[in-house]
């Protein structure tokens, strides 16, 4: 059986199959990987913004994505004024880069692995296969599957920083001027759109300064880098225009700088008063006002290097499990070839190379946890920060599977990405998911005419947006964010209103403000009805049944529902005499 593995997987790379194949299959078949699996509508969290505001190159959350707007934007043009195809076009944005991340970490593991050959290709089995198999594993694993398939920046992001690495090398390797220029204009347009790719620049400057270089090649790549931040000047034409999304607010400089954001620092490590509820969770103490340097250090490592970091590397590469919603098993395979790799380089003495690649893992991990001091807790899980450390041990994985390609149980290593793949898509299939999609046009749909919607949250407002600006869906409804226009503003707001127009609250938003209207507001369909007075207000009204028969809910068993939206799936089954969900 060893016999005939290895041999079939050397007909792969050689022989019946030609050398410029691999790379061209690998990029096909993650394609295709990443598109049966892709949502076809609307997601949670910014998604629904990204696909809104690049609709209509609008102003979204700081510091910006004017690239990827730009970008997005030009893919929906294809929709050829079908609403409906909107979102799909810019989900396949995010398969589309992340394809190409596969296939430059493939190209990637190759110049590590090998040099040159004197017909310039990387044609031999003990590179190729090793390549393969660690691209497969980062294509398969959760992060980077999570974010290939909606509407986020982090496909694209992760992209310029694979172009970032590949360049530095290629340019290590041949000393092409032109290269170096390439790689600052790339690194410009990264950061159009995400700060993350920055993170690649102690590793670039580890290859650069140790490798042939002048002065005038430095000082040219000066003005590239300033060309590739030229998408930014999109930000203040188009808040000029005062479009319905714009979040620039009165400054440009404010903006980039995120200034509306609270700054977390260094220390103490637990910032927010409000968490200091949580700090007896991780470490036994009285209270956070009293914590020393070593209460510090101890919460540091248990809860944001140990639950917001490596959790997140051993869901990628160990395994996850979920009693409720999520159980992946890998057998520990892909971390073990990784640690393998990590051996390994030290082993061939090719510390460079070492170095170059545990940077890219230290700030693409350890040192963005340390800076971003997460609070205790999220909202959301924070893994798709850490996506480069996670590509940095892909690297390791190809390299440790270079190790083994001789041994007696090298059939192992094909087994790491298989049971990835296996064990992930169940859980990333989100081909038939449209509940985002309903829940937001439910909240629309339980509005009467020319109503007033008060939301709250990214996940309460930013689908609303897409249904009204994207998809044209009761467009006679004004959406009002409190997080954004503050309470103060949404109360004047109210005040001015003097209900002229009827008022609904989303249950997040209801959570927020019942306080302050006791015995005033009225469940009606998926929302909350503000009353002028508390008489009557009690009363509750079952779900018209002309809003129930206009909504198809479209929901898979592997499908996560949030709590919030789950309760909601259950009044409108309970409200058709359906039988509710689990």
């Amino acid at each position: 059986m060893r016999r005939r593995i290895q041999q079939s997987c050397r007909k792969l790379v050689s022989g019946n199959v030609s050398r410029s194949c691999t790379p061209t299959l690998l990029f096909f078949f993650s394609l295709a990987v990443y598109a049966l699996t892709m949502d076809r509508s609307v997601s949670w969290w910014d998604c629904g913004e990204f696909i809104t505001t690049g609709y209509g190159l609008q102003v979204g959350h700081p510091p910006g994505a004017p690239f990827y707007q730009l970008v997005t934007h030009c893919f929906m043009l294809l929709s050829f004024g079908n609403p409906l195809w909107v979102a799909p076009l810019s989900n396949f944005v995010s398969v589309l880069c992340a394809s190409f991340t596969v296939l430059i970490l493939y190209k990637t593991i190759l110049l590590l692995l090998d040099r040159p050959a004197t017909d310039g290709h990387h044609s031999t089995f003990k590179t190729q296969i090793p390549a393969l198999v660690g691209a497969l594993c980062y294509l398969f694993c959760d992060t980077a599957w999570f974010s290939a398939v909606e509407s986020e920046v982090y496909s694209m992001a992760m992209l310029f920083c694979a172009l970032d690495v590949w360049l530095i090398l290629l340019w290590r390797r041949n000393s092409n001027p032109r290269l170096l220029l390439l790689l600052s204009l790339l690194l410009g347009l990264g950061v159009c759109v995400h700060l993350m790719t920055l993170l690649v620049v102690p590793a670039l400057l580890w290859i650069y300064l140790r490798s042939p270089r002048t002065l005038k090649h430095f000082c040219l790549a000066i003005p590239f880098f300033l060309l590739g931040l030229s998408p930014y000047a999109i930000v203040p034409i188009r808040a000029a225009a005062n479009p319905p999304v714009n979040q620039m607010g009165d400054s440009f400089i404010a903006y980039v700088k995120r200034d509306q954001y609270p700054k977390a620092p260094l220390y103490p490590r637990l910032w927010r008063e409000r968490d200091a509820k949580h700090w007896a969770d991780w470490i036994p103490t009285d209270t956070p006002d009293t914590a020393s340097l070593v209460d510090n250090s101890l919460y540091y490592l248990s809860y944001q290097f140990g639950y917001m970091y490596c959790r997140y590397l051993m869901y990628n590469y160990i395994g996850r499990e979920n009693l409720k919603h999520h159980r992946t098993v890998v057998f520990i395979l892909p971390f073990l070839l990784g640690l393998a790799g990590l051996v390994t380089q030290w082993r061939r003495r090719r510390r460079s190379d070492l170095l170059f690649v545990t940077l890219l893992f230290l700030f693409g991990g350890i040192v963005l946890n340390i800076y971003l001091n997460h609070p205790c807790y999220e909202p959301r899980e924070r893994d798709y920060a850490y996506i480069l450390s996670f590509y940095a041990f892909a690297i390791w994985i190809g390299i440790g599977v270079s190790t083994i390609l001789r041994q007696r149980w090298q059939w192992l290593m094909l087994l790491a990405p298989m049971l990835m793949a296996l064990g992930n898509w169940s859980d990333h299939n989100r081909s038939h998911c449209h509940s985002v999609h309903d829940i937001a046009l439910n909240h629309l749909q339980s509005c009467d005419s020319g109503a007033i919607l008060l939301a709250f949250g990214d996940n309460d407002t930013f689908p609303l947006w897409y249904l009204q600006q994207v998809e044209h869906h009761r467009t006679d409804i004004d959406i009002h964010n409190i997080n954004l226009e503050g309470y103060r503003k949404t109360w004047e707001m109210l005040d001015s209103n003097n209900f002229q127009r009827p008022v609904y609250l989303t249950q997040y938003a209801c959570d927020r403000l019942a306080q302050f209207y006791p015995g005033r507001l009225r469940c009606e369909g998926f929302c909350w009805r503000l009353l002028p007075s508390p008489e009557g207000a009690d009363d509750t009204r079952p779900l018209q049944r002309h809003i129930a028969q206009s909504i198809q809910w479209n929901i898979t068993p592997s499908e996560y529902l949030d709590p919030v939206s789950r309760s909601f799936l259950n009044i409108w089954l309970h409200n058709t005499t359906a039988r509710p969900l689990p």
